[in-house]
């Protein structure tokens, strides 16, 4: 493990992780889960690529994969925990605390413990928070409305609304053209008129 790998598990060491278990998330290497029903809540600590010697940098991951909206998408079914990139509805967290994409810079001078505290404070004034709302399939599916996939479809689908359904499928056959073939097979398996 380099220099730098380690100075991140410091930084995870000295409150994340901590905190992440205080809020009944259970830890395997970088990543945390918790359970909510068939749902899970995802947090994953991600490593550059490019880090090297005692200078990286790191995101934060977070996802809600929702068992229902994925099922009746058509997706396989996942036994045990997710993986972040399989959940349903992502983020980064410093791009919510941010409002852009933001890496947590580690260099031979940086304080892991003012990284650490930046951390903490941003997964509780905002990581967390954004976690709890979109445990709620109807704000899973406002925040999916944008996006051309059968996920958003089975949310709003899976809301009742079957009107917004139809019309994201709509848009996402519009939008994904490549991807007709299996938006209209969703469609005549559900019984929905695009």
């Amino acid at each position: 493990m380099g220099d730098v790998a380690r100075s991140i598990d410091e930084v995870i060491k000295h409150g994340f992780a901590d905190l992440l278990k205080a809020h009944g998330f259970k830890k395997s290497g970088r990543n945390w889960h918790r359970a909510d029903g068939e749902n899970w809540l995802i947090v994953n600590v991600q490593a550059s690529s490019s880090n090297s010697g005692e200078n990286g940098k790191f995101v934060v991951n977070l996802g809600v994969y929702a068992a229902a909206v994925a099922a009746l998408a058509g997706e396989v079914a996942i036994l045990g925990k997710p993986k972040e990139y399989n959940a349903t509805i992502r983020e980064r967290l410093g791009s919510l605390a941010y409002g852009e994409d933001h890496w947590w810079a580690i260099e031979s001078d940086s304080s892991l413990d003012l990284i650490s505290a930046d951390l903490v404070e941003k997964m509780l004034s905002v990581g967390l928070p954004w976690l709890d709302t979109h445990r709620d399939i109807s704000h899973l599916a406002a925040a999916l409305q944008n996006s051309p996939s059968l996920l958003s479809v089975s949310a709003a689908w899976l809301i009742g609304d079957k009107d917004e359904a139809s019309r994201r499928l709509r848009e996402a056959i519009e939008r994904r053209p490549a991807a007709k073939e299996r938006f209209s097979a969703w469609a005549i398996s559900n019984g929905v008129a695009i």
